[in-house]
């Protein structure tokens, strides 16, 4: 390390020196809450500079480091942005907003000076140089001609909504409008100086042979939240002999545009947590490899012991094997696409069956089976026996406490044969017989049905599947069904006594009981409302007749009375449907 020291922002808007955004840094990702947060603090400081507090007053923003380079171009003195690229991406947009802003000419002059610089050629260049897709962006606002006159335009069109712009767009637009909103012409070049001499960092200034990945590795263990496909991206480029293949195998798969920046960043459920798409992904391919369990709280220290002792070679091979699978992973039905499905879409149906069943477990298994079966016919059946397997657990209250092991063994079991086919898989689970991993008979199942109740979640997809297989037919205006507002109806209401009588002859409590198995509920779009919820069956059955298009509801509206008979009836067509649905 050459240095380290606190320093005015000015010091890195002058000469000749330019800001080079390394390849594998990630994106411009900060958002409106970091914009409002350095605006507030721009305000504070600009109130202090003005009150002629300056000598007291100043706001840290945090640290920058820098790597030298061997400049290519005479006239320019060329560094690698290694740390705080989105803080020196800001403040140049916050410069150029002031650059449009302004009517002072000699101000837009000073501000131009700072944002780039001419080199030997008399060529200009822009100070800080991005990479990748914000480069477009980056570079049209800072060097635009016009004060960005079309993209200001587009912004009052847009209703000013920053959502509807890249992150860059919106920082500048943010700025801009803040800037015009709350200030005076007076007031802007005192809120050049602030940003100049106001907003101290700690610069630290590598030299050639300093290890930048040591480097991130002790800004992330320090706090600085690098996700885990960055640190691993870092990790494996900084190796000479991968280099080569980054765009092929890294940045076409997880960075070629917005779309696939804002597929991989979106965050799924997984167990009791969140966690991007691309950190899931990164969990079942490291699961596939070791065929082992894999910690995800630690999983970029995983990957760093996976490729210890791998050769150059075996890297490479690690890189395009890494990027075939995150092509499938990509395929994957996803978000909006498992909104609304028929219930022939077999694939739909499964990946929607695991987010519901909050089975993310069993996603290194399922892309592996991706990847190894070819044969779309055998993995539609593969699928099929899963969800078979999965539901059938589920309705039964079976554990799911052994899922990850279960799934490895799985994984290991299909790794070991020469080929991949239901015949495998189905005598390998049909070979359980504990309570932690066993396939529920028929038997089992229609016990659970008529004496075990699900949360209202897992309530909600069984009945749901189950409304679908009733479309799946040649005589519906349609097979499809959108998921959306769909929510659970107890027919006979928990507060049945409130209007309901009990002549039965069970107790109360097993009544309580019985109403809330799946025979007694239904699903509707909404809720009704609580007079309509908890009235007689009369009233209720007169709503529900209102509200509800699906059979499994529709097909029960002519009994005169709602009783434990009725549910118990209805549990066995239920149960009817779901061996059909759910076979063994």
């Amino acid at each position: 390390m050459l240095s380290a020291n606190k320093e005015k922002l000015n010091s890195f808007f002058t000469g000749t020196a330019q800001y080079q955004i390394p390849y594998f840094q990630r994106s411009y990702v900060w958002n409106i809450d970091n914009w409002v947060q350095l605006w507030e603090n721009l305000r504070e400081e600009l109130k202090a500079y003005q009150d002629e507090n300056i000598e007291n007053s100043e706001h840290f923003i945090g640290t920058i480091i820098v790597k030298q380079k061997n400049s290519e171009r005479l006239g320019a003195l060329e560094y690698d942005l290694i740390d705080g690229q989105q803080r020196l991406t800001t403040i140049c947009l916050v410069l150029r907003s002031i650059h449009d802003a302004t009517k002072d000419d000699k101000l837009s002059k000073y501000i131009k000076s700072l944002l780039s610089f001419q080199d030997s050629y008399g060529e200009d260049n822009i100070r800080v140089v991005h990479s990748k897709i914000d480069k477009q962006y980056f570079q049209e606002i800072l060097l635009s001609l016009d004060s960005n006159s079309s993209l200001n335009e587009h912004f009052q069109e847009e209703n000013s909504n920053f959502e509807k712009f890249n992150n860059i767009e919106g920082s500048y637009l943010f700025f801009k409008s803040k800037i015009e909103e709350e200030l005076e012409e007076k007031d802007l070049r005192d809120l050049v100086n602030v940003v100049l001499s106001k907003l101290p960092v700690i610069h630290m200034a590598l030299s050639k042979d300093d290890d930048v990945q040591q480097i991130f590795d002790t800004i992330n263990s320090l706090g600085v939240k690098l996700t885990t496909a960055e640190l691993l991206k870092n990790h494996l480029f900084a190796f000479e002999a991968v280099q080569p293949y980054y765009k092929e195998y890294w940045e076409d798969i997880f960075e070629a545009d917005e779309d696939a920046i804002s597929f991989w960043s979106r965050e799924r459920t997984a167990g009791r947590n969140r966690r991007s798409a691309v950190e899931l992904f990164l969990y079942s391919y490291l699961v596939i490899k070791t065929a082992g369990v894999i910690r995800i709280d630690s999983l970029f220290k995983e990957y760093k012991s996976y490729l210890k002792n791998l050769s150059d070679k075996e890297k490479i091979a690690f890189s395009k094997d890494l990027s075939e699978y995150a092509v499938i992973y990509a395929l994957f039905p996803d978000g909006e696409n498992l909104s609304q499905m028929s219930y022939s879409e077999n694939e739909k149906r499964f990946m929607h069956i695991l987010r519901e069943l909050e089975i993310s477990t069993a996603f290194p298994l399922i892309l592996f089976i991706y990847k190894e079966v070819t044969d779309i016919k055998e993995r539609i059946s593969i699928l099929k026996f899963l969800e078979s397997y999965l539901v059938r657990r589920t309705i039964c209250r079976l554990t799911t406490k052994n899922y990850n092991n279960l799934f490895i063994s799985l994984l290991r079991e299909l790794k070991s044969k020469d080929s991949i086919t239901l015949s495998v898989l189905r005598d390998k689970v049909m070979s359980y017989d504990d309570d932690s991993s066993r396939f529920p008979n028929n038997q089992t199942l229609e016990h659970a049905l008529n004496n075990k109740y699900l949360i209202n979640k897992f309530s909600r997809e069984v009945l749901y599947c189950i409304a679908l297989y009733h479309l799946n037919n040649d005589f519906q205006d349609t097979n499809k069904l959108s998921f959306d507002g769909f929510s659970v109806e107890h027919i006979m209401p928990k507060k049945w006594r409130n209007n309901w009588s009990n002549p039965v002859g069970l107790s109360d409590e097993e009544r309580d009981y019985k109403l809330l198995t799946l025979g007694n509920l239904t699903l509707l779009q909404g809720k009704l409302n609580s007079s309509l919820r908890d009235a007689n069956w009369t009233i209720k059955k007169g709503a529900l007749q209102t509200y509800s298009t699906l059979r499994i509801t529709t097909d029960y509206l002519n009994n005169d009375e709602w009783n434990e008979s009725i549910i118990t009836a209805r549990t066995n067509d239920l149960y009817k449907d779901i061996i059909k649905i759910w076979n063994d």
